[in-house]
């Protein structure tokens, strides 16, 4: 048996921790913009930095394959079947087409004056005028919001939450390393996803036989085309929902806070003008994506930005790296809500457009004009810094802060 010997790797190309934060990491991705925009790693993956590279690899999901069975073991197929952001064509498109015929931009706009409710009902309910923001409100608006949306009782929440803890400390695993492989297959088969399936899998059979009013009944009897969705594929599906308009969502207003923190003066202009609330959340998510990179997985020999790529490869599309390629974005280490972030590439590109985005912008949306209408000031407590998890998700643990009520 020949034992593994760690690859030598250049110190220069190891992602800074952002376990406090991107000081040093936005530093680090404009070098490698200059100088490595599609780096193969000693492992032979690879990572693709630049916003033109990026957006042309979700754009070909035919060589850019979202399904991990390229890489990964087959076993795992139905752990994630329904989930579109793990599915190619033709089974995307149908699953997709279904999905838009329950979830419609009508039910979203529906949810408007319940997700300004939910808000004001969370302010109403925090202890005094310090408190964590992570725990007293970004964390439970969105979970509020898409529980009630699939008709999760509220006597429930404490567990997805505890569910989403332990998503959240999950990483990708090195397909060339065994031992990360196992570990990663027997989080799949046993960990808090296939609880939240098992959950949501007995959800859908009583809905399925006793149909109300609802997301998960409307996508259990739509049909398109005669077909119709799969009990496992509308399991997968909604899971997929909640982690959108959940995690995305609470990640997108924890960040938002800090980022008036650091620039008071955005603030009173927001508290002006409700208005520009829109572009400054499209600032915020391309300025802190919640998801700072996507994988893919390479059906066919290929180049990228003039890099080989052989088939059966992962690669990393770095979205945080993306959305600060100055190329595309004028000074884009600077939260500027003026420059017009919309084509950030935040929620993806082409076919894998995330399909809770809008419900994730909404939540936002609303969330941020509760607390500006609820408190006078909102300030960022100094003292231990932020700590944010060190996952594929980028969102801070908790976050101290002190209110002054309008």
């Amino acid at each position: 048996m020949t034992d593994f010997v760690m690859p030598q790797i250049d110190p220069a190309l190891l992602p800074p921790s952002v376990r406090f934060g991107l000081s040093d990491t936005l530093p680090w991705l404009g070098r490698m913009r200059a100088a490595n925009p599609v780096l193969r790693d000693p492992f032979g993956m690879h990572h693709v930095f630049t916003y033109a590279e990026v957006q042309q690899a979700l754009a070909d999901p035919g060589t850019f394959s979202s399904d991990p069975s390229h890489v990964m073991p087959q076993a795992a197929a139905e752990l994630s079947a329904g989930m579109l952001a793990v599915m190619d064509p033709p089974a995307h498109t149908k699953v997709r087409r279904i999905a838009s015929a329950a979830f419609t931009p009508k039910r979203v706009k529906d949810l408007n004056d319940r997700i300004a409710q939910i808000a004001e009902e969370l302010l109403d309910a925090v202890p005094g005028d310090e408190f964590d923001f992570v725990t007293a409100f970004s964390q439970y608006l969105p979970l509020v919001v898409v529980s009630e949306l699939l008709g999760i009782p509220k006597t429930d929440l404490p567990q997805f939450i505890a569910w989403t803890e332990a998503l959240l400390q999950v990483t990708v695993p090195n397909p060339n390393d065994a031992a990360e492989m196992d570990a990663a297959m027997q989080a799949a088969m046993f960990g808090p996803l296939v609880q939240m399936q098992q959950y949501m899998a007995g959800l859908c059979a009583e809905l399925r036989a006793n149909p109300r009013d609802g997301f998960i009944s409307d996508l259990l009897q739509a049909e398109v085309d005669g077909e119709r969705l799969a009990d496992h594929e509308a399991v997968n599906l909604a899971i997929q929902l909640l982690q959108a308009g959940h995690i995305t969502s609470a990640s997108v207003l924890a960040n938002f806070v800090l980022r008036l923190g650091e620039h008071p003066d955005v603030e009173a202009r927001l508290r002006t003008d409700p208005a520009l609330i829109p572009a400054a959340v499209d600032e915020a998510l391309r300025f802190t994506p919640p998801v700072p990179r996507l994988q893919r997985f390479t059906t066919t020999d290929t180049k990228l930005g003039g890099v080989a790529i052989p088939a059966k490869s992962m690669v990393f599309l770095s979205l945080l790296s993306a959305n600060h390629d100055e190329k595309v974005f004028a000074n884009p280490d600077a939260f500027d809500i003026d420059r017009g972030a919309a084509r950030n590439l935040t929620f993806g590109h082409g076919i894998h457009y995330c399909f809770g985005a809008a419900l994730a912008k909404t939540e936002a949306k609303f969330g941020i004009e509760a607390l500006l209408r609820r408190y006078s000031s909102i300030e960022v407590l100094a003292g231990e810094p932020v700590e944010f998890y060190e996952s594929e998700l980028f969102t801070p643990k908790s976050v101290r802060v002190r209110v002054r009520r309008a």
